[in-house]
């Protein structure tokens, strides 16, 4: 497992590259306040046959931060454009989670002829306002400040917070979300301001995403629902349906053993068309 840096669109972001070069790309892509380092414990699965890589997003992780807002999904869909183009390793595998999985929706919509597939783990096709405004409410408010690393994994939470996680699993991810501050305190990587979320609404644009699609339900999260998501399939030329049993909202770390068989699953399906 290595970093690389890429510059897209004047900033400097950050992957997690899991091997495989010169195998067709895999990128994974986090949710809303969540790095690449989610994906440790499912896309290292995939090196056999691709080459798995999971992307900070702008704001996230160890991605730069914007000097002015643009957490927009219009700003996150330029980056992915930008890397696809010039990162050189051809046209991958989308796979998003939650608002990553948003942004890859969105992606798809717009550019089907870029990537081999599209995969998207218990995401929207838009944001609720009431949603909207829960959301600007934490960027409004200053992070926490923690005297040690110990500490602020101790007291990482994630949202929504039920988990059917392992603690050494919660623990890693927690490790790789804090950093220290020249006053030796320890806070969250993330710029809060991402949390100011500028959606795009494709509820009447998914019959274009004409690649090969798989829509991930989670069968313990309610937003949305299962029947929402199979009217979501129904709209995409090539799109299936997969449900993921025993997690809630957050499926790579509740129950990354089976997302895995998912994701194959449907993978050998691409591979072999």
């Amino acid at each position: 497992m290595t970093e690389r840096k890429f510059t897209v669109n004047g900033l400097v972001v950050n992957c997690v590259d899991y091997g495989g070069e010169g195998k067709p790309p895999i990128l994974f892509v986090h949710g809303g306040s969540a790095h690449a380092h989610w994906w440790d414990f499912v896309a290292p699965h995939f090196a056999d046959r691709f080459h798995p890589l999971a992307i900070d997003l702008r704001g996230h992780g160890d991605s730069e931060q914007c000097t002015e807002w643009e957490y927009g999904t219009r700003h996150y869909i330029e980056d992915l454009d930008a890397l696809i183009d010039s990162w050189g390793f051809g046209a991958p595998v989308l796979v998003g989670h939650s608002m990553g999985g948003h942004n890859t929706m969105v992606y798809a919509t717009r550019h089907p002829d870029k990537i081999r597939a599209v995969i998207a783990i218990d995401s929207p096709t838009d944001y609720p306002q009431q949603v909207l405004d829960l959301l600007r409410g934490y960027s409004e408010r200053p992070g926490k400040r923690f005297a040690s690393l110990e500490e602020a994994v101790a007291n990482f939470r994630m949202v929504p917070r039920e988990t059917l996680a392992k603690k050494e699993v919660l623990d890693h991810v927690a490790r790789h979300t804090f950093k220290q501050t020249p006053e030796r305190q320890w806070i969250h990587k993330l710029d809060r301001r991402t949390t100011i979320r500028e959606p795009i609404n494709i509820g009447n644009d998914l019959s274009k995403i004409t690649c090969p699609a798989l829509y991930v339900k989670v069968r313990k999260s309610p937003f949305p629902d299962l029947e929402t998501a199979k009217k979501m399939v129904a709209k995409m030329p090539h799109g299936k349906l997969a449900v993921l049993e025993n997690s809630y909202h957050h499926g790579m770390l509740d129950n990354p053993v089976a997302l895995v068989a998912i994701i194959k699953d449907f993978l050998r399906d691409i591979e072999a068309s």
